[in-house]
């Protein structure tokens, strides 16, 4: 018996450690299945809905027909958004992402939900998509975007992907990194990263270029079309130019810019009216000269406005109220004046007006530890950079007016005028960049710019009963413009040197109707039709040269109200609309083909407020809000090159087809002034549009000589 006893608990023993390694076996299964349960629940938990939509887009796949798209709409796999009918497509993840679809893209959602190591997000057949990756958790959060061409890897990134008709694809890169790959040919794959862009094209290596700092399709410019945008250069294809170092930089000539649209593309420039109830003889009798017979004495005006302005680097408060880098300064002197001399002898009033501007801005950027780009640096090299630019630019403006009454009663004038208006401007630039080694490269670019514009004006004006003046206007302008760069040396090598050159004639029509409702408040009608045909010749790195050919129409109509509280206490309210129709082609220059065309609509409302009034003795203050809607409509057809590529003049990919955009800016000056005498008063203006330029510091100083009595209760 006693034999038996360790037999006995041996098998208990081995029977109990057989259940302890059944019950650890279930409990490790069990922790494993949560585990992958937790995650795939963690997966399944993102979801993707419709934040916005604007204009029209469409919701097919999964079996069912096509929907228009709403907001609040799951986006669940197997589905497509169509937006070539000009909509915009807003979609949120739960993980914080985010997805743009923009107008003329159709777009696949593949199994974003699925839980491996890097979920498919999209496809995109053709158009534009603009992607944020949020990190989710703290933690990288993979997925990966597909194209006919190509195939990008993300972990936590922003970038867009244009895909062209023909499936050629690029990429930009504005923030982290991305594996590009080439679905042709797997092992060519790239890391971009930010500030980088690359071209997949079919049976093609990958090649990087330089982004442009244009907008995407559809987002708004502050320009025309497209004379700030750095171009696609394939030949420099080895590093971005730094958003930061651009934006300055375009400030910088944004001042020639301004001026170049509104000579040159006028017909897409909106005109609200402000003060439109109330007159001013100089400044009427410049826009319409039969207003200048309103003299009966020698009158003359000066004015001199200095101006400074801050950077467009600045944040929120900082930005707003203009408190800058103080290396950083946008400034410009502005001397004008005018004269007008009656001759009762003959009944005619003869006179004219001189303005003279220099603008200009230097800015000096200093970068510790920051990434170096350019084909002399691999990417991720890091090390210093110095960024130093400086504008000028030089505007000349003059005009020699002549008017006479006519009849018996003197009540109709007529008046003929000749305007001339200059402008030139340079750029000069230098880039160095020192990486830890203490190897430098330093790039330089000079540039200079031209514009000259003369018209040839004509104008009556009739008085009618009840204090009322009818005035009609005929113009008549032709236009020169060039913008080239003179030099771009990197390392001593000369690099490419675009150029644009524009010819042009204009022709406008127009009226305005003033007069009193009582004697306290006053109103005035106005409006304008313009027709323009603008020639370009230009010549772009990256892409072939061209010949572009625009024909604008632009009609305005506007309506204001003037009340004058008391005496130098006035309120003006004006509001303005109008439609503009702009149509391009664009030839290329060594076979004439067709490369592109573009069909554009434009419509704007403004409404205008304003107060100025006196507060102590003389002194008075002054405010003015501004506020301009726009909505745009634009139809794309690009035609392949000689070379069989699909690229638009500045040599980016876009589909073909409309766009939509609909934006409201908003301006605002708000002054306080001294006068010194009856003729004699100076104001400082501040004046800002809530962050999206840099604010303005303005000392207005303005001398009248000769006048019998106020013209006009807005001092």
């Amino acid at each position: 018996m006693h034999s038996a006893v360790p037999w006995i608990n041996l098998h208990i023993e081995t029977q109990r450690r057989r259940v302890l390694g059944r019950l650890l076996c279930r409990v490790l299964l069990l922790a494993a299945a949560a585990h992958a349960m937790g995650g795939a629940i963690s997966a399944q938990g993102v979801e993707a809905r419709i934040a916005s939509v604007n204009g029209r887009a469409v919701l097919s796949g999964n079996a069912r027909p096509g929907s228009n798209l709403v907001r609040g709409v799951v986006v669940t796999p197997g589905d497509v958004i169509d937006t070539s009918a000009g909509g915009r497509v807003t979609i949120e993840l739960t993980d914080g992402s985010l997805v743009i679809v923009q107008p003329g893209s159709i777009v696949l959602f593949q199994d974003y939900r699925n839980a491996g190591s890097l979920r498919e997000l999209l496809k995109i057949t053709v158009g534009r998509v603009r992607v944020r990756i949020n990190h989710f958790g703290g933690r990288p959060n993979p997925y990966r975007v597909n194209s006919p061409t190509a195939s990008i890897a993300v972990r936590g990134t922003e970038f867009s992907v244009a895909v062209s008709s023909a499936g050629d694809t690029e990429v930009v890169v504005y923030e982290g990194l991305v594996e590009v790959a080439s679905i042709a040919h797997p092992l060519r794959r790239v890391i971009v990263e930010a500030g980088h862009g690359v071209i997949i094209r079919a049976n093609e290596d990958v090649r990087f270029f330089v982004p442009g700092l244009a907008k995407e399709i559809g987002e708004r410019t502050s320009g025309g079309r497209g004379h700030d945008q750095e171009s696609v250069d394939e030949a420099d294809s080895s590093g971005p130019i730094s958003r930061q170092t651009g934006d300055s930089l375009r400030t910088a000539s944004g001042v020639y810019e301004r001026y170049f649209d509104n000579i040159v593309e006028n017909g897409e420039t909106p005109l609200p009216s402000r003060f439109a109830a109330f007159p001013d003889s100089h400044f009427d009798s410049i826009e319409n000269p039969a207003y200048a017979t309103d003299f009966t004495t020698p009158e003359g005006r000066m004015f001199f406005l200095p101006s400074m302005g801050g950077t467009r680097e600045n944040d929120n408060a900082r930005q707003l109220f203009g408190l800058g880098d103080p290396r950083s300064v946008d400034h410009s002197l502005s001397p004008q004046g005018s004269l007008f001399v009656p001759l009762p002898s003959i009944r005619t009033v003869v006179g004219g007006r001189i303005a003279y501007s220099r603008d200009g801005f230097q800015s000096l950027t200093l970068d510790d530890n920051t990434d170096l780009t350019g084909p002399f640096f691999a990417p991720g090299t890091t090390g210093k950079r110095s960024v130093d630019g400086s504008t000028t630019n030089r505007l000349f403006a003059t005009s020699l007016i002549a008017a006479r009454r006519l009849g018996s009663d003197g009540r109709t004038s007529v008046g003929f005028a000749v305007d001339y208006f200059s402008t030139r401007g340079r750029l000069f630039n230098t880039i160095t960049q020192t990486d830890l080694t203490g190897f430098s490269s330093s790039e330089l670019i000079k540039s200079r710019s031209f514009a000259n514009r003369t018209r040839l004006i004509v104008g009556i004006t009739r008085e009618l009963e009840g204090g009322r003046k009818l005035a009609l206007f005929y113009r008549y302008g032709f236009t020169s413009a060039e913008d080239r760069e003179r030099s771009r040396i990197m390392n001593g090598g000369s690099r490419f040197l675009n150029r644009t050159s524009a010819t042009g004639h204009s022709s406008e029509i127009g009226f305005r109707l003033r007069g009193p409702f009582s004697r306290r408040l006053f109103y005035g009608l106005e409006g304008s039709y313009l027709s323009a045909t603008i020639d370009e010749n230009a010549r772009r790195s990256g892409v072939v040269s061209s010949k572009i050919l625009s024909k604008s129409q632009r009609a305005t109509l506007g309506f204001g109200l003037g009340y004058v509280i008391k005496p130098r206490t006035v309120f003006s309210f004006d509001v303005t609309g109008g439609l503009a129709r702009i149509n391009d082609a664009r030839d290329e220059s060594a076979t004439s083909n067709l490369l592109e065309t573009e069909r554009k609509k434009a419509s704007f409302l403004s409404l205008h407020v304003a107060l100025q009034a006196d507060v102590f003795r003389r002194l008075f203050v002054s405010g003015s809000l501004l506020s301009v809607t726009q909505s745009r409509v634009s139809d794309l057809s690009l035609y392949p090159d000689r070379y069989g590529r699909l690229m638009t003049g500045d040599g980016m990919f876009q589909p073909n087809g409309s766009t939509r955009d609909r934006f409201t800016d908003y301006f605002s000056n708000v002054g306080f002034g001294w006068r010194f005498n009856r003729n004699f008063l100076g104001e400082y203006i501040f004046s800002t549009d809530f962050g999206q330029t840099s604010p303005r510091h303005t000392l207005l100083f303005r001398y009248t000589f000769g006048r019998p009595e106020d013209r006009s209760p807005v001092k």
